[in-house]
């Protein structure tokens, strides 16, 4: 004899996880069309270079695969800063949001990867980490902090049952 089935648990909107993915996904996208560092001397037309114009100027150069992997992932935290953001209003609406939560986890962890490769690329430049964190604007630091915000948001996901 089967036992009877259980009563499934009314699941309510999680506010607070949508809340981050939306606000790291954001984070992930401006980071394409908001200010990184003042232009250099070899690019006067530029008043300061954005994700995009680095993505662009980095793809037209020949890179070795390193600095071709920290270029392309500026473009790979935007697309997954779309894809929280997606995720994120997924959070608002009275569904089971673990399988959610985990998409948004493996996201997140591919946004933070990309992030700590720059960072780790720009160790090993000529000049190195404190030079360019001197020079970083807002677009920058968008890039560095979308996967975290994600990343809080994807866990509070998985943990609301």
């Amino acid at each position: 004899m089967m036992a009877p089935p259980r009563p499934r648990l009314a699941v309510a909107p999680d506010y607070f996880a949508g809340f981050m993915l939306i606000l790291g996904g954001l984070a992930g996208v401006l980071e394409l069309l908001l200010p990184w560092s003042p232009a250099v001397e070899k690019l006067p037309k530029y008043g300061s270079l954005t994700g995009w114009d680095k993505l662009v100027i980095g793809s037209s150069q020949q890179l070795s695969v390193a600095d071709s992997i920290a270029l392309y992932s500026v473009l790979a935290v935007a697309i997954a800063g779309g894809a929280c953001i997606l995720l994120g209003l997924a959070m608002f609406t009275p569904i089971d949001h673990q399988p959610f939560g985990a998409v948004a986890l493996l996201v997140s962890v591919v946004s933070i990867g990309g992030a700590v490769w720059w960072v780790l690329r720009s160790r090993q430049a000529a000049g190195g980490l404190g030079p360019m964190l001197s020079n970083a604007q807002i677009g920058w630091y968008l890039f560095a902090v979308s996967g975290i915000v994600c990343l809080i948001g994807a866990i509070k996901a998985l943990a609301t049952p």
